[in-house]
């Protein structure tokens, strides 16, 4: 999906919000001309005069579709008319929109569609929660099928514009035309897939309104967190540039936290060091150049390395065993009241264990970077959008949430969330994770705040992956990290 223009900032993820919006408004048919009038500037600016058809439902999106069908006329463009259901239903606004529509509507089977060089589909718009019927179905089944490109209004019909959710049938539009603000369906999977290009029309909802929205929910983008960014001083020193800690898994399991440490110094950290097993050690000795390896044999010497004042982040979870001896550590970790990454490994080990989790947490700076399943094995009663999950985990467990998947949420506790858009197909690969919670290690001990760190660490992530295309693998992205963050 392209956003193409600038009003790309805000996302409203429940529909309910956008009809109270638009309810606060003393004279909603005048509204509903605006959008009208508006979408129908922008076809008119982005596309050539063609033959167009424009399916109308009989809510509120098709009073949006019969403003502009009108206004297209008015402005020379061959048009017809079809209302898809009982135009018996049509009622308010949208009656009022029909009655000054100069052109007689037909239903679909009565047109002749094989000449037609442009649809506007109008049929349903952020309202619709149930799934289409058959007929509905057919016809966009048909449109989707024929060469002639598709414009919607609002969101392409059949997608839920909650969730993302397809119900029934959706057609892929070349072009979606919204009001105000994203909804949360824009973006999330499956139903940002059919949607290729997106304009944000402005109708008049001040930025004063869109701001009170809660929760608050943007798109991820450096405008976001570019003045939090620690970049180092000409004065500085390793140790003030920050100083990373990233525990090893068992010898077995090195690979992971290896690709941590290695990606937690590419994010800046002027020191790393990886606190590393007695008998694992050789594997780290070997493999780690540039990277501290300090060996412990029992809980007593891991703490002793843990607590190093020195230390100012410390990354836990990249192959850790799931076993109570990892619990300990994790803990242990966590009574340092270091600026704490828990990923992977040290998400897995508190399966069924929310209760211990809630309570070791409690009051400390920590950020959690599960993907759907780790989530759903400490939080499985989730419900909701991708991002309601991220939102009410942040919440229950006080900690940001950083929910990987194709589309990334990035959540605190206060009702925030960014939501990363950018993913790279390519990045899903064995150790992508672990590098990502290396990054955020590594921006955590530069001292950026800890909700930021975690989304300009995502999106690092991201572009580091679009960059480097097919053929990725896991230690391939440390290595572009120089030339990404050059572009910032």
């Amino acid at each position: 999906m392209k956003i193409i223009n600038k009003l790309d900032t805000y996302i409203i993820a429940n529909k309910l919000t956008t009809v109270n919006i638009e309810k606060s408004f003393k004279n909603s048919f005048n509204l509903m001309l605006k959008a009208g009038k508006l979408a129908a500037k922008t076809i008119d600016s982005l596309y050539s005069k063609r033959k167009t058809l424009i399916l109308c439902g009989v809510g509120g999106n098709g009073g949006d579709g019969f403003i502009i069908a009108q206004e297209l006329f008015n402005k020379g463009w061959d048009i017809k008319v079809s209302i898809v259901g009982d135009q018996n239903k049509i009622k308010g606004d949208s009656l009022k929109a029909l009655n000054k529509l100069k052109l007689k509507p037909f239903s679909f089977n009565e047109i002749n569609i094989d000449k037609t060089k442009l649809f506007i589909d109008a049929i349903y718009g952020i309202g619709l929660s149930r799934k289409i019927n058959k007929k509905e179905c057919a016809i966009l089944n048909t449109l989707d099928k024929h060469p002639a490109p598709i414009i919607a209004i609002d969101i392409p019909s059949g997608i839920d514009s909650n969730n993302g959710k397809i119900l029934g049938f959706a057609c892929y539009s070349d072009l979606t035309i919204t009001f105000s603000t994203l909804k949360a369906g824009h973006i999330l999977l499956p139903g940002s897939e059919k949607i290729n290009r997106i304009k944000i029309v402005d109708i008049g909802i001040s930025k004063d309104v869109i701001n009170k929205i809660k929760p608050s929910i943007k798109i991820n983008n450096k405008n976001q967190w570019v003045k939090d960014i620690n970049w180092p001083k000409i004065n500085d020193h390793k140790y003030s540039r920050g100083y990373s800690l990233i525990i090893g898994g068992p010898k077995n399991m090195t690979g992971a936290s290896r690709l941590a440490a290695i990606s937690a110094q590419r994010a800046g950290s002027g020191i790393v060091a990886l606190a590393a097993e007695k008998q694992a050690e050789n594997i780290y000795f070997i493999s780690l150049t540039s990277q501290l390896v300090k060996t412990y044999k029992n809980i007593k010497e891991y703490n002793t390395i843990i607590n190093e004042p020195r230390i100012d982040s410390i990354v836990i979870g990249p192959g850790l065993d799931i076993s109570n001896k990892s619990i300990l550590k994790i803990k242990s970790a966590l009574k340092t009241n270091k600026r704490i990454i828990l990923d992977a490994g040290a998400l897995s080990c508190f399966k069924n264990k929310l209760g211990i989790l809630v309570k070791i947490l409690s009051g400390k700076d920590v950020i959690i970077t599960p993907h759907e399943g780790e989530l759903k094995s400490i939080l499985p009663n989730l419900s909701g959008s991708l991002i309601d999950k991220a939102l009410k985990a942040a919440k229950i467990l006080n900690t940001i949430v950083v929910l990987k998947g194709a589309t990334t949420v990035i959540a605190s506790p206060n009702n925030k969330a960014l939501v990363n858009t950018a993913g790279a197909k390519w990045l899903a690969t064995a150790g992508s994770g672990d590098v990502l919670a290396g990054i955020i290690g590594g921006l955590l001990s530069n001292k950026m705040d800890t909700f930021y760190a975690a989304a300009y660490a995502v999106w690092l992530h991201s572009e580091a992956g679009k960059h480097l295309g097919p053929g990725l693998v896991a230690e391939d992205i440390p290595k572009i990290l120089p030339k990404i963050l050059k572009i910032i």
